[in-house]
Formats: C-alpha cells, sequence, structure tokens
C-alpha cells in the first residue's frame, strides 16, 4: 500500500489577508521547492495531495454575502459566483508557482466532487495512480440544506482522508498557518492537543484575526481532531512563514509545531 502524505498550504501564509485578493507568490514559490525537496527524498512510494486556503480571495466576497450560510436573500447567488471565481483565482495562482519548480499539479474543484459529504473520487484517485500531484482548494459546494455552503480547505482534506484511507496509507497532514502551531493563553506553542486536554485549553483557542469565514483556528483544531478520533491520523500545524520546516515536517524531523491526535 502506497503512502500518501496531505499538506494544507494555508490562506494565511500564501496570501495577505490584510490586502484583498492579494497573493504572495514567492511564499508559495518556497513551499512549492519544499515539496519537491520532501518528494524526492520520500522516494516514489510516498504520494501528496496538496490543499490550499483561499485567504484574501474568496474570503472577502464570502464574507460580503455570507455565503457559507447558503441561500439566503437575492444576492446569495452573485456572493456564491464571486466567492467560486476569487477561490478559483487564488488556485490558479498556487498552480502555476507550483508547476514552475517542477511539481507535476493538477486542480480539482471541490464543488465538481463533493455534495453534502458524497464525495466522487475516481478521478483524483486514477491521478494519483499516474503520478499527478492533486491539489484541492477552500471551496463553495451545493448541498440538501441551504443549497449550498463553503467548505475550508481542512474540511475538504479531511473529508479526503477520510475515504483515501482505505486505499492509502496516509501518514499525516501537515498544515502550513502563520503561527507556530497552536498557542495557549499566554502565547506559547501548545505541543500537543489531544482528547485529555482539548476540552481544558478549547477556550484559549481563538478564531482568525482576519476576515475568515470558515472559523480560523479553532475551526482547523477541531476539524483535526474529529478526523483524529475517527481515523487516527494525526495533523501537524506548522509555522509556513519559516524556511524549511515545511520539508522537516514532512520528513518526520522535530519542528515547533502542533501535533493533533488521539
Amino acid at each position: 500500500m502506497d503512502k500518501l502524505i496531505l499538506i494544507k498550504l494555508g490562506g494565511s501564509v500564501i496570501t495577505d489577508k490584510r490586502k484583498p485578493f492579494t497573493a504572495r507568490p514567492l511564499v508559495i514559490k518556497r513551499l512549492a521547492k519544499e515539496i519537491k525537496v520532501a518528494r524526492k527524498k520520500l522516494g516514489k512510494d510516498t504520494l501528496f495531495l496538496i490543499g490550499h486556503g483561499g485567504g484574501s480571495f474568496p474570503h472577502v466576497p464570502a464574507n460580503k454575502y455570507q455565503t457559507q450560510k447558503g441561500f439566503i436573500n437575492k444576492e446569495s447567488i452573485k456572493g456564491f459566483c464571486l466567492t467560486s471565481d476569487a477561490a478559483i483565482d487564488i488556485n490558479r495562482i498556487v498552480v502555476k508557482e507550483l508547476l514552475g519548480v517542477g511539481l507535476p499539479v493538477v486542480s480539482f474543484s471541490p464543488m465538481s466532487f463533493s455534495y453534502n459529504q458524497k464525495l466522487f473520487l475516481d478521478p483524483i484517485v486514477k491521478s494519483l495512480k499516474l503520478g499527478f500531484m492533486p491539489i484541492v482548494y477552500g471551496d463553495v459546494i451545493f448541498t440538501d440544506k441551504g443549497g449550498f455552503t463553503i467548505f475550508s480547505g481542512e474540511k475538504t482534506l479531511s473529508n479526503l482522508a477520510r475515504k483515501l484511507r482505505k486505499i492509502y496509507k496516509i501518514e499525516k497532514i501537515v498544515e502550513c498557518g502563520d503561527t507556530d502551531g497552536v498557542y495557549d493563553a499566554k502565547g506559547k506553542t501548545i505541543g500537543v492537543i489531544n482528547n485529555k486536554n482539548f476540552n481544558k485549553i478549547r477556550k484559549d483557542i481563538s478564531g482568525s484575526k482576519s476576515t475568515d469565514v470558515t472559523g480560523g483556528m479553532i475551526h482547523k483544531v477541531e476539524e483535526s481532531l474529529k478526523l483524529a478520533r475517527e481515523t487516527k491520523i494525526k495533523t501537524l500545524i506548522i509555522n509556513g512563514n519559516r524556511g524549511w520546516d515545511l520539508v522537516n515536517a514532512i520528513l518526520g524531523k522535530k519542528v515547533k509545531s502542533t501535533q493533533i491526535s488521539v
């Protein structure tokens, strides 16, 4: 059984969340190079699936039109379309940078393979078998309740992990954010979050400092812990702004981070 590592490039790293529709191409390129280095060191038996957030792209129209709430008024369809378009815009930038360093990435829109909790994975699995590196992103998806909603990059990756673990040995999920993992009330990194300590520290974990319709850090932690409970797949939250932390995290070396596990 081939190994599979899932990597999330956070919107807070690949975009400037203080400036609407502003990407950070140099940071994206560096992270792409780090993935390339790690991929080469691990060899052909380890596959990669990449996800990324939207940052200052889709979160802007989504916040304006409250797209995460679904069909709520006459402007909702417009909001859906603008949010979808913005998500595609940042995805094209990320794909371009990853292709630029020689990674065989191919983009999959979650809207096209997700409906409620149902996933159509055949194209993604086929791409992995052929040697491609699938890349997904935070997107709007259609649902029974409300008509549609927003699926964060974390939610998309965790849903994929639940399904793909039947085919691949999923080593871990590495999430790149703009902090040294999850901070406690004193601003220090929490080394491990699990079933034993989550309720105690939950109140100290905040949302996002900037516009983030998906809930920020607390959403990331809750989604990762839920996945760990169901599948025992661990998640590492690292600082994507620090050079080579991504390489080291992928390779299993020690980096300043928060590990979320059971």
